[in-house]
């Protein structure tokens, strides 16, 4: 199946497929050819186009009718009925092929042969998703060229023994055969919720009102349309000219079909699927119009049959071979619904209609002898201009098709962007109201939170008893909703907030010093006596800037800004940036170097007031601290723009810059939108470091979305992306020559996560070529598996990036496909084995990687790697002692680094790698990298625990969690044991997230050691260490997500 490119489970469905198309190919070729031949023969060539028109006007009353009577029916069981319905009327044709019914024979076929074709691919698209189509619909439409190469071969030596007109059993019979093929997809077909009446009346409606995507499809259709009559009629005129007789007609037909049958097979087996994979679907839609093009030109300079031969010939061989399968494609990327409701309007209605306006058309310039059979080869004109037109559209429309999967993967989010409030509505006005006056005060923030988009007229009198009468917090939110509002906020409310003198006075006196009301505010020299110091600081602000009471005030803050605490002085600034105060550069840069991060705060709250030259170096350096990284973001954001940037880029490629200092200014660069941060970014991104990486990749998108990338970076981009996929397969290998030796677990672990890691970083830097693509919801449903978008992404996938990109990416990126199968061919000799590899991780700068390294090997036993690792290289001491046990450190302290470990004894029984292990058997902890994981280990502490010996009470507060490394433990509620948890299980695993109640009891039952893990220190961990609360909130968020489905689906 592999030669073929069909999966084990799909051999079944396919073959049923192929069966089925073969079926229906060899059937309308038979068919065909014994009305056409019968048609020329019996009846004037000039009757030919009118055939086109009555096809037209009857194929839309015959949608129509297939619309309505298909609602809610199984895709297969309608095929069954409708072919054999179409079977019974063949048998009548065949009893009667005289008069009129040779006319209505022409019409019925084509009928029949529209209406199954349009069945079958609507089938073929509910059972396969958009990468099997990809892969699929060549191998399907195969089976139509076998029948064409088949049924056109036979069609000769049948005619010659039994006549022209028996030539209708066989069409009969390879119905009948696709019908059978139909039955046996029925359990094949997914079981979906029938939409409920109101709903197909709803779309209805929308039948002709079709999207762009969907009119740049129905523009395809329809020049293919138009042209192919044009085409057909040119062909059957000249045909019928060099063929008079019918039984040699109907023969030469039949070479025909059979020529064109084995060209399309050559096509769809060979040239197609390489088409569309190695150059994508932009070149599978501009196939046919350009050979139209050159076709049409060839019959209009030499007029010859061989000419329309060709001509038809090209139309035929490429509009079944490479240009149905582009067109089943672009229908995938919508919805069942939309595509029923579209498929069989455009298809079928539009389709016909654009050929009975061909055919009316050929009709009256035949009927009024503008174009006699002499001169045929003119219609080559039209042809030309359509077929140029056409070529035009598949621009556009591979465009479409690239939004269409995007929006068909992002409309399974919800949008809150989206979401807006009518304010004319009453329901909408009370729910608010009613949310202001909750009693609960989150549903009251979260509707002052709401308010901020909404003029707040509506809502006034709620907002103003909210004012008067909240909480400390409303009132504060209300005060900064309505800062300047003074119709809503009226400003004697904030001066009798003010004169309050309670929490939310200093507030208040900084809103009516911006609203410049301070001259209201009575007794203002008071306020530096109270106790409260925002109070104070407050009206410091005031009175600085009142003439007659600043130089006493100035003095106040003077003594307070040299000799007062650091709290003092922070809460001063906090109010003094409100002023035209100005401090000394020196205390300006004392507080800048201070350890506090609040008085670095406001500090940089100040200078951001008065940006000054002098303080821009200081402040860059302040990056290192993540504890103030915001503050001095908006800091530098009040320079000039391209004064920043410059001196940041120059920082950031200088030796003083720090690793931390380095992410910090990857954070913040690109909303300086200067063309010199990708080329420095560019110039770093041989950094093997691969959170570093991350960080460039993430500032590289966002900067690409503000001007795009020069030609030369996105070459550099691919260079990184190869260098990254190598890596990425190195890694595959790696792991697979690792899973059967014991010990493998921490390295495996790693190996997992950087290949996640790696994974996200290359489908980022591949979309760099179309920033506009959202590719972190994409990441997020490969790393899910979600069955149903996969598809979709990696089709985008497939056609956004470039060959050398998705060669290197998709093996990496589709379930499907094993990377270990094409890692060595990319490799080549830059492949590395696993001692070697082993041997980089214990040399490379990354702490864990080292040591998980240097421990499987020693538990290995593989001492050729130890010998040969430079340990000189090693900075000394790097190997912190509690990650090894004192055996492990005995051993390389005696064999291979005795300066690098301490002869101390550890305290401790178990080393931070054994501790990891442990943690990673709880289902807490079990999907957090070894690395981020080791950070917990360190704080977990080693409990001893006698026999019967209680561990915790029922009812007792909760803050710690256990994890049994050896014995056994009762768990007991009302003083009787409920279970028995052993090595490996843990106990109060939710009590590290909440502070309720123990629900059950603990009690050793032998000698017990476990690993305990307190609340205090886990949450101190997780304040350090985002990376942590990332993990822990995901896992949390996975958890709600399951209980949501069960939920769901017991409803």
């Amino acid at each position: 199946m592999n030669i073929i490119n069909i999966k084990d489970k799909e051999f079944y469905l396919v073959a049923i497929l192929i069966v089925m198309f073969f079926g229906i190919s060899a059937a309308t070729i038979t068919g065909s050819a014994v009305r056409d031949a019968i048609f020329l023969i019996k009846y004037e060539k000039k009757f030919l186009p009118l055939m086109y028109v009555i096809i037209a006007m009857v194929m839309t009353f015959v949608i129509e009718i297939y619309k309505r009577i298909s609602i809610n029916k199984s895709p297969s069981t309608f095929f069954v009925l409708s072919g054999s319905f179409f079977i019974a009327s063949l048998f009548v044709f065949h009893q009667n092929l005289f008069g009129p019914m040779v006319p209505l024979l022409y019409v019925w076929v084509e009928v029949i042969t529209i209406i199954i074709i349009l069945q079958f691919w609507m089938l073929a698209s509910e059972l396969l998703d958009t990468r099997q189509a990809k892969r699929i619909f060549p191998i399907i439409t195969a089976g139509g060229s076998f029948a064409a190469i088949g049924s056109g071969y036979l069609i000769k030596p049948f005619v010659k023994h039994y006549g022209s007109e028996n030539l209708l059993l066989p069409t009969i019979g390879f119905l009948a055969l696709s019908i059978f093929a139909g039955h046996l997809l029925k359990s094949y077909i997914p079981k979906k919720v029938s939409p409920k009446p109101n709903t197909i009346r709803k779309t209805k409606i929308k039948d002709h009102n079709l999207e762009p995507y969907l009119k740049h499809i129905a523009i395809m259709i329809a020049c293919s349309a138009f042209i192919s009559r044009l085409t057909d009629y040119q062909f059957k005129v000249m045909a019928s000219n060099a063929f008079p007789s019918q039984n040699d007609l109907v023969s030469f037909f039949g070479t025909y079909y059979m020529v064109t049958g084995a060209a399309t097979l050559l096509m769809q087996s060979v040239i197609t699927g390489f088409v569309l994979t190695r150059f994508g679907i932009l070149a599978g839609l501009i196939f046919l119009p350009l050979s139209l093009v050159f076709g049409s030109m060839a019959f209009l300079i030499f007029g010859s049959f061989a000419a329309v031969f060709v001509l038809k010939f090209s139309d035929q061989v490429f509009k079944f071979s490479m240009n149905n399968a582009v067109k089943e494609i672009l229908w995938l990327p919508l919805s069942s619904i939309k595509r029923n409701r579209s498929k069989p309007f455009i298809d079928g209605t539009i389709k016909s209609f654009v050929e009975g306006i061909a055919g009316a058309a050929i009709f009256l310039l035949v009927y009024f002898n503008f174009l006699p059979d002499s001169k045929v080869y003119l219609l080559s004109l039209i042809v030309l201009l359509f077929a140029l037109y056409w070529f035009w559209n598949s621009f556009r429309l591979k465009d479409g098709y690239l939004s269409e999967i995007v929006r068909s993967i992002e409309n399974r989010q919800l949008n809150l962007d989206d979401l807006t409030f009518d304010i004319n509505d009453s329901s909408t006005i009370n729910t608010l109201k009613l949310s202001l006056e909750d009693k609960d005060e989150f549903k009251k923030l979260f509707a002052i939170d709401l308010l901020w988009t909404l003029p707040l007229e509506p809502w006034k009198e709620t907002i103003q008893n909210q004012f008067l009468s909240g909480s400390n917090i409303v009132k504060r939110g209300i005060l900064e909703l309505c800062w300047l509002q003074r119709q809503i906020i009226t400003d004697d409310m904030i001066i009798n907030q003010i004169h309050l003198k309670d929490e939310i006075s200093p507030h208040a006196i900084s809103c009516a010093t911006d609203r410049n009301i301070t001259k209201n505010i009575k007794d203002i020299d008071s306020f530096l006596i109270e106790s409260n110091e925002h109070l104070k600081f407050s009206a410091l602000v005031v009175m600085i800037n009142d003439p007659e009471r600043s130089r006493k005030a100035k003095e106040i803050v003077d003594r307070t800004l040299i000799d007062g605490s650091e709290e003092e002085i922070t809460r001063l600034l906090h109010f003094l940036k409100h002023s035209d105060y100005d401090i000394s550069e020196h205390l300006i840069l004392k507080y800048l170097n201070s350890k506090n991060p609040e008085l670095i705060d406001q500090t940089l709250g100040m200078i951001s007031q008065k940006p000054q030259e002098k303080y821009l170096l200081q402040i860059i350096q302040l990056l290192e601290n993540k504890s103030v990284s915001n503050s001095v973001e908006k800091a530098l954001l009040r320079y000039d723009k391209k004064n920043v940037c410059e001196k940041l880029l120059k920082y950031f490629s200088s030796s003083r810059s720090t690793y931390e200092t380095k992410i910090s200014i990857l954070g913040l660069i690109h909303q300086f939108e200067d063309r010199e941060i990708a080329k420095t970014i560019l110039s770093s991104m041989d950094n093997p470091d691969l959170k570093f990486l991350g960080e460039c990749t993430n500032t590289l998108i966002k900067v690409s979305k503000s001007y795009g990338l020069s030609n030369n970076e996105l070459g550099q981009i691919r260079g990184v992306l190869s260098i990254l996929s190598k890596r990425a397969y190195q890694l595959h290998l790696f792991r697979d020559q690792l899973i059967s030796i014991q010990s493998n677990i921490l390295l495996i672990d790693h190996i997992e996560h950087d290949l996640t890691i790696l994974r996200h970083l290359i489908l980022k830097l591949g979309t760099l070529e179309d920033p506009t693509v959202p590719i972190e919801s994409y990441i997020r449903y490969i790393d899910n598996r979600d069955t149903d978008l996969l598809p979709l992404v990696l089709e985008l996938v497939d056609t956004t990036f470039s060959n050398q990109a998705k060669n290197l990416v998709l093996p990496l990126i589709d379930p499907e496909v094993d990377p270990l199968s094409i890692a060595s061919t990319i490799l080549g000799k830059e492949e590395m084995s696993k001692d070697e590899m082993l041997k980089f991780w214990v040399e490379n700068p990354h702490y864990w990687k080292t040591v998980i390294a240097i421990q499987f090997l020693i538990n290995s036993g593989n001492d050729d790697v130890l010998r040969d690792v430079d340990w000189n290289q090693l900075p000394k001491n790097f190997l912190a002692d509690e990650y090894f046990s004192d055996k492990e450190k005995g051993y390389l302290s005696t064999m291979y680094m005795s300066n690098n470990f301490s002869n101390k004894e550890s305290s401790n029984m178990f080393s931070v790698l054994e501790k990891t292990l442990l943690l990673k058997s709880v289902n807490l902890f079990k999907n957090i990298p070894g690395d981020i994981l080791s950070k917990i280990a360190q704080i977990a502490e080693e409990v001893e625990i006698g026999f019967d010996e209680k561990l915790f009470d029922q009812g007792e507060h909760g803050d710690s969690l256990y994890i049994i490394i050896n014995g056994k433990i009762s768990v007991t509620q009302n003083e009787r044991s409920i279970t028995i948890l052993e090595e490996g299980d843990c106990i109060g695993e939710m009590a590290l997230l909440d502070q309720e109640p123990r629900s059950a009891g603990a009690l050793a039952i032998v000698d017990s050691i476990l690993l305990k893990i307190d609340q205090e220190g886990f949450y101190e961990l997780m304040s350090t260490n985002p990376e942590i609360m990332k993990q822990i909130v995901m896992i949390l968020t996975q958890r709600v997500r399951e209980m949501n489905k069960k939920v769901t689906s017991s409803l």
